[in-house]
């Protein structure tokens, strides 16, 4: 996928979603004093209890349990040819990263092709288990690399960056592997 296609994605799901109220057209909310929002504040504004939201734990198991499902699952990834001959996965770069496109089956593909407005034609597809992709495929990689999983699809798709816990930590950018340890994003 080229910058371009990428950049012309990002504007259709934008104009899809239309503004919203801590986002605008290309412009950065301004920021208010403290007291001010204060003010503004109503009682029903009122931070939720704990029993009424997830907790932080709560949210880590659940993405623990996420990373784990796309472990043990079994995607398809879209081949495309190379320049120098044969084939390789579909990726593209962004925020410094290389994003494999994975999905869960073709039904996710199409939707793919159709937010990029690529041709309904026969895709060929690499059948991956998801350890496989971060355990194996992600280290050999030159660079950072995660796995963009179900692109394009409603709010199906799930984005697996290359950090520790995610990805081997020879492998992770905040594990230090590619230079400071910051993260490129």
């Amino acid at each position: 996928m080229s910058w371009d296609e990428w950049e012309q994605l990002k504007k259709q799901a934008a104009e899809r979603g239309g503004p919203g109220p801590d986002r605008t057209n290309d412009t950065v909310p301004r920021a208010r004093p403290v007291d001010e929002v204060l003010e503004a504040r109503s009682p029903d504004d009122a931070p939720e209890t704990e029993t009424e939201t997830e907790t932080a734990a709560q949210r880590m198991d659940r993405i623990r349990n996420a990373i784990h499902g796309f472990r043990d699952t079994t995607v398809l990834v879209p081949l495309v040819p190379l320049d120098g001959g044969g084939r390789g996965f579909l990726t593209a770069d962004f925020g410094g990263v290389r994003w494999i496109h994975a999905f869960t089956d073709e039904l996710a593909a199409a939707a793919f092709d159709a937010a990029r407005g690529a041709a309904h034609g026969r895709r060929d597809f690499m059948v991956v288990r998801g350890w496989r992709l971060l355990d194996v495929v992600i280290p050999a990689m030159a660079g950072p690399c995660g796995v963009a999983l179900d692109v394009g699809s409603d709010d199906d798709g799930v984005l697996l960056p290359p950090v520790a816990g995610i990805v081997p930590d020879a492998a992770a950018v905040d594990s230090g592997a590619y230079g400071s340890g910051g993260q490129p994003w």
